[in-house]
């Protein structure tokens, strides 16, 4: 699809000679395709088109008109406001696990080179969402709000697996030991279900990726945040999967009255399940971004398709040139109606997590961005030391070694058993200082390729300003110009995905300090 818009770009620019303008001039070709005919106007009775991916005729999405007047750019960056389940105009913030912060306001990034750029708040505007989303399904134009604060707390009130944890618990508790191994059964095939559904989840965003071509723009950057976010959930079921083991052997030493170690167990498996929960969230935003920017892109086929219509008529290109041009329509508008399915999809497995119904539909909110103020509170030894204390693995290894060492010491082999828990002891926390580490390094990396994007990003934005002044002299199409704004809105593109996959990155971090750690550390 590169090639063919690069191509019709090139194409249009060619349209500006003397012989160009005679024959737009004699086949009455609409003016808003003429780079010549100066600020023209969509001709009366033909009203430019605002609903991206639907372009025809003489209609033109506004946000690609450079006629329109006072027409923001849907990917324009958004404000540091944010709405709220009850407001429009408060701000809704959340603390991130561990830090006993609250983030919210957008700070700066500083590049290698030493420049400092504002950072933005991450992802589209409800309107703005709401606005491409409704054109596959227009009913999402009355659906709720799902913010990211709720996340946590729907998980934990309202998580099927969560709650029948909680019974097996309070059951356990009670020393009712035959009701109690009915209930962690029952709890054993919820955590099962649990991981069916999240190993679904992450079936569905890599069968996504399938659908993008790393050839044309954004591809690259799109198929690198999906699949980190496809690793990441891939971590939390084997994670949950070593927990499941876990459980199931508990469940044949039930009769032990130590509640302990049930309660860390339960406790460590909650917090997977919020940080599974999150981290979806996040991979949903991702997907969200690209079905996004996928819609704004087929703006520019259709309108170069429709141009290539007449230069077909008028006998300027060849009938494969236009079939070349109506193949990427399709490709594009296919493309669309995937990403959505893969986004309704992936957005009703979350659901279920949450513990509400599949269909139950709603809207994405933004997420905060993670300023330079919250990496500099990140202290690699300290953080580590707080994490350890409260990881599960280790925590079942030090159980480990002081049941080998409280075992009768005739009792055979004793030695070795106490030395084997031991050294698994020793390798969790090695594990556990090496995956922490990784993570606490793909933060920062993370949020150098952030600075990286937006320097690209503002080089584009000085491209687009520049063909502009172009396209006002008429040195070059519109299309040409049209090319130079998609571009641009793919390098916004790009900020906002590097965002959401430091923010991911930030926010496994702060639940590592929390002791709840994936099995591969940083992605």
């Amino acid at each position: 699809m590169k090639k063919q818009l690069c191509a019709a770009a090139l194409a249009g620019t060619m349209l500006v000679g003397p012989a160009a303008q005679a024959a737009w001039t004699d086949s009455q070709i609409p003016a808003w395709l003429d780079p010549n005919a100066g600020a023209v106007t969509v001709p009366t009775g033909q009203t430019a088109q605002t609903t991206t991916g639907s372009v025809s005729g003489n209609q033109i999405p506004s946000w690609l008109d450079p006629n329109a007047s006072a027409v923001t750019t849907p990917t324009a960056p958004t404000t540091t406001t944010t709405t709220t389940q009850n407001s429009s105009t408060t701000n809704d913030y959340y603390h991130i696990p561990g830090t006993g912060q609250t983030p919210g306001t957008p700070g700066t990034v500083t590049t290698n080179t030493g420049d400092v750029y504002p950072t933005y708040w991450l992802g589209f505007s409800a309107e703005e969402a709401t606005y491409y989303l409704q054109q596959q399904d227009p009913e999402i134009a009355n659906a709720e709000m799902l913010y990211y604060s709720q996340i946590e707390e729907l998980v934990r009130n309202q998580n099927k697996t969560v709650l029948a944890n909680r019974e097996t618990l309070a059951s356990i508790e009670a020393v009712d030991l035959d009701a109690a191994i009915d209930d962690m059964e029952a709890a054993i095939d919820g955590m099962e279900q649990a991981i069916a559904g999240m190993q679904q989840l992450a079936n569905s965003v890599s069968s996504s990726l399938t659908t993008v071509d790393p050839t044309v723009q954004n591809g690259a950057a799109t198929i690198t945040v999906g699949s980190a976010t496809v690793v990441l959930l891939q971590n939390n079921i084997a994670q949950m999967q070593t927990q499941l083991a876990q459980l199931e052997s508990q469940l044949e030493e039930l009769k032990n009255t130590d509640y302990e170690p049930y309660e860390k167990q339960f406790e460590s498996i909650e917090n997977q399940l919020v940080m599974a929960a999150q981290a979806t969230y996040a991979g949903l935003m991702t997907i969200q971004q690209n079905y996004i920017v996928t819609v704004q892109q087929s703006d520019l086929t259709n309108v170069t398709y429709n141009e290539m219509q007449t230069r077909f008529q008028l006998g300027q290109i060849s009938q494969q040139q236009l079939d070349q041009a109506r193949l990427a329509k399709t490709q594009t508008d296919s493309a669309i109606q995937s990403l959505y399915m893969t986004l309704r999809n992936a957005k009703e497995d979350l659901s279920i997590m949450l513990g509400r119904e599949p269909s139950r539909s709603y809207m994405l909110d933004t997420i905060p961005a993670v300023t330079p103020d919250m990496l500099a509170l990140l202290d690699l030894d300290a953080d580590m030391e707080r994490g350890k204390e409260k990881s599960y693995d280790i925590y079942a290894a030090e159980r480990a070694v002081e049941e080998a060492e409280d075992l009768d010491r005739d009792t055979d082999g004793r030695e070795e058993q106490i030395r084997a828990a031991e050294y698994k002891l020793e390798s969790a926390e090695d594990n556990f200082e090496q995956n922490f580490t990784k993570l606490f390094r793909a933060v920062y990396e993370k949020n150098r390729l952030l600075s990286v994007a937006y320097e690209a990003f503002e080089y584009q934005n000085e491209v687009t300003q520049t063909e502009k002044l172009k396209y006002d002299l008429g040195t070059i199409s519109r299309n040409t110009y049209i090319q130079a704004q998609v571009n641009q809105a793919v390098a916004e593109s790009n900020v906002k995905l590097a965002q959401i996959d430091l923010f991911s990155a930030y926010m496994q971090y702060q639940w590592a300090c929390e002791g709840v750690l994936t099995t591969t550390g940083g992605i």
